[in-house]
């Protein structure tokens, strides 16, 4: 009697908790308009790119180098020599935190001794040691996005269809995290690449004004126009996903996968991120 008792408290609890879990999650989600998605990327560019590197990941360098790290934060331009030393820093953070990372992303994709001829953007050659090099990681996400994509189209069932959803929320999302951190990095120029597909003829304008930021003043006039620019047509891949993954699901399916940007796909928490840096609109 005792046993059966057990058991069914726990069938009870266990229960009750499905359905508390289901009652938080909104009932057939709407798609996100334009410009929400437009003001949300606006934070996770810059959650990603300086939030968390200098708040949570460099927390030690940050305080060594508290004047420069504020000044990038207050949204001052830095000088040629300026944006050269704090890409070095920044670059030496995410070295120091990239096995942690690398949990979080199995795209990402560290490079060794990379381009050791090219000019770099610091005033030196190459990308010297073991690194994530963001370029090919943000490419990685790209192919793992177009496979869950892929997947949702084929999908048979309801199960695997909120499955390859929540992948590709977390591939699209993983797409901005490493570019949002690209301008702050030291790097070597990219060769663009033929876009083969719709999810490609937004990522390569993307990819190039990420680059080309990387290559100006930190938070100068022409830094901001190319992050702008390459955000835009991020917004514009968030949207292109968005209506390829709403035509597959049906309103339950939807519930259980969540929207964009949703805890359920590891989107990370906004909360307390401003836009003041270098604001969009």
């Amino acid at each position: 009697m005792k046993t059966r008792l057990r058991r069914f408290l726990i069938w009870t609890i266990a229960v009750l908790f499905v359905v508390f879990v289901l009652l938080c999650m909104p009932f057939n989600p709407r798609k996100w308009t334009a410009s929400e998605i437009s003001a949300r990327v606006d934070l996770l560019n810059e959650k990603a790119g300086i939030d968390t590197p200098h708040h949570q990941l460099g927390k030690k360098i940050r305080e060594a180098n508290l004047a420069l790290f504020e000044k990038v934060e207050r949204g001052e331009v830095l000088t040629a020599e300026e944006s050269a030393a704090y890409r070095v820093l920044y670059q030496s953070i995410l070295k120091q935190k990239q096995r942690e990372l690398s949990l979080l992303d199995g795209e990402l994709t560290v490079l060794t001794n990379y381009e050791p001829e090219e000019k770099n953007n610091v005033g030196t050659l190459g990308i010297e040691g073991s690194h994530d090099h963001h370029d090919a990681s943000a490419g990685a996400n790209l192919v793992a996005l177009r496979r869950d994509l892929e997947q949702l189209d084929n999908a048979t069932s309801s199960y695997t269809r909120v499955r390859a959803t929540l992948a590709a929320w977390k591939d699209l999302d993983d797409v901005i995290l490493h570019m949002a951190t690209a301008p702050q990095t030291k790097s070597v120029p990219r060769a663009p690449e033929t876009s083969v597909d719709e999810l490609q003829a937004q990522f390569e304008p993307m990819m190039l004004h990420f680059k080309r930021a990387q290559f100006e003043p930190v938070n100068s006039p022409a830094y901001a126009s190319e992050v702008h620019q390459a955000l835009d047509s991020y917004d514009a891949l968030v949207l292109l996903v968005q209506d390829r993954v709403y035509a597959r699901l049906g309103p339950l399916e939807k519930s259980l996968a969540g929207r964009w940007g949703s805890w359920r796909s590891l989107a990370p928490s906004l909360r307390g991120v401003t836009t003041n840096r270098i604001p969009r609109h």
